[in-house]
């Protein structure tokens, strides 16, 4: 057993039971020390990712080290600190103070964690699984908020229908290989096509593309907000590792691009379209990740490292945009009565200028505005796509990126160009609210003027 490639997994595991156990003996009073050492867990991970011996592998080679894991994992674990440090005040105002809030988010990190480094499908599914069920408790902790249940029982009936299909497409792949473990195959006979089928559907539903979208904007709406910013980012991360591993396996093979390509266009043109009806922010931001679920799927396409390095380094610019956004939503939604309706943001930019600039900088990221890090993402992600040859999936990415703009503008408008009622003068910021907007700023500035901060680090 090669217990030093599983260093971060033994640090995280060893905080979760740190908290269940200070979680059984403090008071709820202790939820900010609780939530402090939470947010603590995954920055020793991320520490312990520097003395990971790599490559290796371990648990009967189904458990493998590499850089690209190690890459994933890091940003992984800043996601996870930077989520469960912005929580504690939003639960804290909201009179839903649970103690299991902090290792709950550590459970599912845990998952993901795994995830990124499992081989072999027995392991992803039980790894993916790990993560999923943790989420869908995430969701429903929401004291007294019937949308907040409902919210988790869609996503928890959708979920369950994803599982369903891992597991059908592992039985298919296993059918026609022989084995569990993800190896390149030649043959595409109808058995092994349709274990690519389920699997990259089961995948879909998890990352909120077309057509499995469907619980993604009342999950969105309904679940806490912080905790939104974590759903939002940290799993989609884990699994787009995974499609790039499968793209370099299976890319070859004919279903796999009329799959992929189906599955981008429908996402990036339906959810475009649909969002310019949204009237809320939460909603608003859920189709735009439905939208940028067809914008990555782009970068699995075909095996090229052009187009795999672009796709990983837009995919991690884009987890931070995302979380500060919900970050500062979340900072709203603490004041009673704030629903989230695109009227409720009218005049933020003349009531607080610092909270609207930073939330309008994000929606300008997610557009692909120069110098922000999302236009790097954008542009070599086109790049890729035309050096592979697929000019009219790379001129269907330029069109439904211009359409985007429009919903995303529209925000901003009402953000700076309307008349407020001076709710945005009560807004008030927690440290960890703050420290983790700041982070993700500065994430989103610097990686668009200096790329090569993060890209040198995508090594395949």
């Amino acid at each position: 057993m090669n217990w030093n490639a599983l260093l971060p997994e033994m640090v995280l595991s060893f905080g979760i039971l740190l908290l269940f156990f200070l979680d059984l003996t403090l008071e709820k009073r202790h939820f900010k020390f609780l939530s402090l050492v939470g947010a603590l867990t995954p920055l020793l991970a991320l520490i312990s990712l520097f003395f990971v011996e790599y490559p290796a592998t371990t648990l009967f080679d189904m458990f493998s080290v590499g850089q690209l894991e190690l890459f994933g994992k890091g940003v992984l674990y800043i996601l996870s600190s930077l989520s469960i440090i912005a929580l504690y005040d939003y639960f804290t105002r909201k009179d839903s103070i649970y103690g299991e809030l902090p290792y709950i988010v550590l459970i599912s990190t845990l998952g993901l964690s795994f995830f990124l480094s499992s081989s072999n499908l027995i392991t992803l599914f039980v790894s993916l699984e790990l993560s999923s069920i943790s989420i869908y408790i995430l969701t429903a902790m929401l004291r007294k908020d019937y949308s907040s249940k409902e919210g988790a029982f869609k996503y928890l009936l959708m979920g369950s229908v994803g599982t369903a299909l891992f597991g059908m497409g592992s039985a298919f792949y296993y059918g026609s290989t022989g084995s569990f473990f993800l190896v390149p195959y030649a043959d595409s006979n109808t058995l092994f096509s349709l274990s690519l089928l389920f699997l990259l559907s089961a995948l879909a539903l998890k990352v909120s593309a077309v057509p499995f979208h469907f619980w993604t904007p009342d999950a969105y709406d309904g679940a806490p907000t912080p905790i939104v910013g974590y759903v939002s980012t940290a799993p989609k991360l884990a699994i787009y590792f995974l499609l790039v591993k499968l793209s370099l396996l299976f890319s070859h093979l004919k279903p796999w691009l009329l799959l992929v390509a189906v599955l981008s266009l429908l996402s990036m043109f339906y959810a475009n379209f649909v969002a310019y009806a949204q009237r809320s922010m939460k909603r608003l931001l859920a189709y735009s990740s439905i939208a940028h679920a067809g914008y990555f799927l782009l970068g699995i396409s075909l095996s090229d490292k052009l187009l795999h390095t672009a796709l990983l380094f837009y995919v991690s610019v884009y987890t931070f945009a995302t979380l500060g956004s919900f970050v500062i939503l979340s900072a709203f939604e603490k004041n009673q009565g704030f629903t989230h309706h695109l009227l409720d943001y009218k005049g933020l930019g003349r009531e607080n200028p610092l909270l609207g600039a930073v939330l309008s900088l994000f929606f300008l990221a997610f557009i692909g505005i120069p110098p922000m890090a999302l236009f790097v993402g954008k542009l070599n992600l086109f790049l890729g796509l035309v050096h592979t040859m697929l000019m009219p999936l790379a001129f269907a990415f330029v069109i439904a990126s211009i359409v985007s703009a429009g919903y995303y503008l529209r925000a901003v408008s009402y953000i700076f160009l309307e008349e407020g009622e001076g709710r945005f003068r009560r807004v008030s910021l927690s440290a960890g609210e703050s420290l983790a907007i700041l982070v993700c700023i500065l994430f989103v500035l610097i990686l668009g003027l200096f790329p090569q901060l993060l890209s040198d680090f995508i090594k395949f």
